[in-house]
């Protein structure tokens, strides 16, 4: 948590704003906007805050929301983030680190024996997807139609239309699914 000092300061240095002139658009002493970039002093969520909004960045630059993707963009298969489960069956994991610059988001779907994703996703989403079976046979349903696909098949499609998958094997089936958000 040290580092948030270390981000306000190399911002603010960047910009080329004294210390004096940011403690005093901020509302805080020197001495305390010197002991926050020095590590030696943690700041309100509403100075953080005040700060973000000075040197025109947001918060979660400061507090390094997007540290670990630029640092560490793997991810392995056992360190894929729970997402949200159903009772049907369907497991739903992130497979990238979040950043806000993201223009898609990748996901797995795993689907137990039988199961399906009937309230796991959400198709109410504006954007395009593509899914691909890494193991399994599993049937993408739409509202007027549905398409089986084994190991290796893909399909591509627009969010709104997407139902839900169903597992047809008689093992654990696996999905990767890609979302891509369209722009307003």
């Amino acid at each position: 948590m040290n580092r948030i000092g270390e981000r306000i300061r190399k911002r603010r240095e960047y910009l080329e704003i004294p210390m004096n002139v940011l403690a005093k658009g901020i509302g805080v002493t020197s001495s305390l906007l010197s002991q926050i970039e020095n590590g030696k002093a943690f700041p309100s969520l509403h100075t953080i805050k005040h700060i973000a909004d000075y040197l025109n960045t947001s918060v979660g630059s400061l507090i390094g929301e997007n540290d670990t993707f630029a640092s560490n963009p793997v991810i392995s298969w056992e360190d894929k983030k729970f997402v949200k489960s159903n009772n049907n069956g369907a497991t739903l994991y992130l497979l990238a680190h979040y950043s806000p610059l993201q223009t898609m988001e990748i996901y797995t779907v795993e689907l137990e024996k039988e199961s399906n994703s009937k309230g796991l996703l959400d198709n109410r989403r504006n954007g395009q997807e593509f899914c691909f079976v890494i193991n399994g046979v599993v049937s993408v349903v739409f509202e007027e139609s549905s398409h089986e696909l084994n190991i290796n098949g893909s399909i591509y499609f627009y969010s709104h239309d997407l139902k839900y998958f169903q597992n047809n094997s008689s093992e654990k089936a696996f999905v990767l699914w890609v979302l891509s958000p369209l722009k307003v």
